[in-house]
This record gives structure tokens, sequence and C-alpha cells, in this order.
């Protein structure tokens, strides 16, 4: 896999997308630190030096319809990798639907997954950034994040290089995104995110089209929407925020 790094960058989806022209093989990007990082809803990725920031530009072979659940299989990707980083206590690991990554309870990692149709000398793209916080102080997150959060090394207890972190997470996501274009959302990894998944038997609550509702995790189904149990029975988020 070609990949491009910077020292500093305004956003790595930005940037990988500016480069993805007419493009045969993934690209991956990544940066020593973003100035304008992205994550999910429009909102800022804080992305200081010591976390790895990382896009990956992947020409799609599919429908575009098939994509429908990429961020899943992302998010299986980039578990699967710091689970192997963390070796010894991988449970502590979750995915906080569709695409964060928990190390006890704690925001560790985002996933933002892209779409761009073709058109022109323009393939079909798919673009997941990822941004993994590695080792950096604390006191870099903002005060008002939605999630606490923290980084592999004060949670493992364990030194990490970022270059270490990219390489595993890229492996991993590139294996997963191959097998999802190959097999789709399989019964196999349903089950992996299923008994991955954060605040099952929680009430949590779901902001979609027609609001927000209160209820209690209670899975996903085969499409990999998450389940909530709520007062007027269960529901299937799709698109939306769960919080």
């Amino acid at each position: 896999m070609r990949r491009i790094h910077y020292d500093t960058i305004d956003s790595t989806n930005t940037e990988v997308r500016r480069l993805a022209d007419d493009l045969r093989e993934p690209l991956l990007v990544t940066a020593a630190e973003q100035s304008a990082g992205r994550g999910r809803q429009g909102r800022q990725w804080q992305s200081p030096r010591g976390g790895a920031w990382m896009s990956l530009a992947w020409p799609a072979r599919q429908p575009p319809a098939a994509y429908a659940a990429v961020s899943l299989a992302a998010a299986a990707g980039v578990l699967r990798a710091l689970r192997e980083l963390a070796a010894r206590s991988p449970q502590r690991f979750e995915v906080k639907w569709p695409n964060d990554i928990l190390l006890d309870d704690q925001k560790v990692a985002g996933i933002l997954c892209e779409q761009r149709l073709g058109g022109g000398v323009h393939a079909d793209l798919i673009v997941i950034g990822v941004g993994v916080n590695v080792n950096f102080d604390h006191a870099l997150f903002p005060s008002d994040l939605r999630h606490p959060a923290t980084t592999l090394t004060a949670a493992l207890d364990k030194p990490l290089t970022v270059d270490a972190v990219i390489d595993k997470v890229a492996e991993h996501l590139a294996a997963a995104l191959n097998a999802f274009e190959a097999e789709g959302l399989t019964e196999s990894l349903l089950t992996e995110l299923r008994e991955s998944l954060a605040y099952v038997g929680a009430v949590r609550s779901w902001t979609g089209p027609h609001g927000t509702v209160q209820g209690r995790v209670a899975g996903l189904d085969d499409a990999g929407r998450l389940l909530l149990d709520t007062t007027a029975g269960r529901i299937a988020c799709d698109t939306g925020e769960f919080a």
C-alpha cells in the first residue's frame, strides 16, 4: 500500500481526496498533526502530535449500495489492530456504535467514512479516516468532549510508537475492507461486533431525523443497525447520533 506522510496538514481525509483522482490502488495518507481534523457530524477532531492520524482511500469495486455498512467493517479492522497491540487485555476494547473505539469506556479511536461517487476520471472511492490517541498529554484534550477520552499508552501503561499503530491499523483495515467487499456483512463479522458492542443492557439515547429517544441497548440487527428497546417497542437505529 502506498503511503504519503505529512508533518502538518489540515485534514488527512481532505488531502487523500485531493490525491485520489483516477486512483487504482489503495492510498494511505498520514500526518504527525492535523489543524482541521474532522469527526462525525462535522465535529472537529483534536489531532496533536503523538496521535496516529490517517486516511485510507479505497477504490470501490462494488456498487455504492454495497458499502452501506462499511463503517462497521472499518470499526472491526481498527478494533482488531488495537487488540493485537494491547496483547494482554483485548477485552478492554469495545465498539461504540457505529465506529468509535473505547478503551475502559474512554474514547481512544474514531473513524470517519466517506464515499465519493464516480464521474469522469473519478473512480468510486471510499475514504476512511482513522484517528488513534497514542501518546500525548491529556491536557491537550478539549474540556468540552462529548465522551471521556484517553491515550493507548496511558490506559495500557505500555509504550507504543505512532508508526507501530499506523502500520497495524492499516494492515487490519485493508484486510477488513477486502473481506467486506468479497463477502459483505457476514454472520461472523456481526457476531464479532455484537460481542464487542459497548453499553449492551444500558439505557442510552439516539437522535435521529424525528428527534431523540431513549432506550436500552439490545444489540445489532442483521443489517448492523443498533437496536434500542424503548417504551414504544424495539427500534433499529440507522443514521443519526448515538450517545
